[in-house]
């Protein structure tokens, strides 16, 4: 590998301007050389001035006519130059030594990809720090590659797509990805790559910040879509799917099937209890870990909100397997 490789930095877009200009302009405050750099933007159609930004910060930008993220980052592959290929989001900005950090990692050539901590930014809404929350512990109890903290590099199975800095050698054995997965794209790359014998480096000094869904709606689309791809991946690898993913989805069927157990012992009394003692064990469970008002009263919403849009979309992708790539 060169002294200071070429990097190229691969973000698929689409409708987020205001996102991607501060995106943006955290890579271009990044501590490393400028000529080294080349970001590509892969923009899925959008309709507002996110191509504007993306010319006017630099990017080149590549079109994504099927507009979901694993075409988006098959085209931006395609255009790329670097020695390493970064994927990454609109949603995230970059500690200063992000990519210059990740090099060292890059030594061993068995080494295929580098991911590090996804933070959450100073500035998140009550409601982005519940979900944060969220991600954070199912991190911690390894149902995600998102994790927060941990002290030393370690080899890891998987690394966050929205921070992953790839050997451009090992990328082009697996690349393009499979365009039939509408999420979970990186998760099945990554089993690729593995199968062909190269590991995964965690490292806590390549870090990026991470906005998470600000809203219920972008959140519920967001989770929906989410277990779609990671069941469609899981049909493809029984062992990406984890048992709590398995757990996750039958969220709906249990709570009908509690729901009907308890009209037949007549005991329905006991649904508003069940209820109040799931709100309050999760709101004292956040607020056990955050110490904040708000984001725990939210907590109780957004683990809600999670369970059932993952049951939601397992069962549409198991009994109703997807046919349009795009998800509509």
């Amino acid at each position: 590998m060169a002294e200071i490789p070429l990097i190229s930095v691969v973000i698929p877009v689409k409708n987020e301007a205001l996102l991607l200009e501060h995106c943006l302009e955290s890579l271009r405050s990044l501590a490393y050389p400028a000529d080294r750099l080349e970001v590509i933007v892969a923009d899925a159609q959008s309709r507002d001035n996110t191509r504007e930004i993306a010319e006017r910060n630099g990017a080149r930008v590549v079109e994504n006519e099927k507009q979901i993220v694993v075409s988006g980052r098959n085209r931006g592959f395609e255009h790329a130059r670097g020695e390493l290929v970064a994927f990454t989001d609109a949603d995230c900005l970059f500690d200063a030594q992000w990519l210059a950090n990740s090099l060292k990692y890059f030594e061993d050539e068995k080494v295929a990809g580098v991911g590090g901590p996804t933070l959450m930014p100073q500035d998140s809404t009550h409601f982005e720090q519940a979900v944060n929350l969220l991600f954070e512990l199912a991190g911690m109890i390894g149902v995600t590659s998102h994790r927060q903290a941990f002290a030393e590099a370690y080899e890891t199975f998987d690394i966050p797509g929205c921070n992953a800095i790839y050997r451009r050698k090992a990328l082009q054995e697996v690349m393009p990805v499979d365009e039939g997965l509408l999420t979970a794209e990186d998760v099945w790359m990554n089993e690729q790559l593995r199968a062909r014998g190269y590991k995964f480096i965690m490292a806590p000094d390549v870090i990026v910040w991470h906005y998470r869904r600000s809203a219920p709606f972008t959140f519920m689309r967001q989770i929906y879509r989410f277990a779609i791809g990671r069941f469609q991946a899981g049909k493809r690898k029984a062992r990406l799917l984890k048992p709590l993913h398995v757990a996750a989805a039958l969220t709906i069927p249990l709570l009908l099937a509690l729901e009907f157990a308890l009209r037949f012992i007549a005991a329905m009394w006991l649904y508003p209890i069940l209820v109040m003692l799931f709100v309050f064990d999760c709101f004292f469970l956040a607020f056990l870990h955050t110490r904040k008002l708000m984001p725990s009263i939210y907590f109780p919403f957004v683990v809600f909100i999670f369970c059932c849009f993952w049951s939601l979309g397992a069962m549409r992708e198991m009994l109703f397997p997807l046919r349009d790539p795009a998800g509509r």
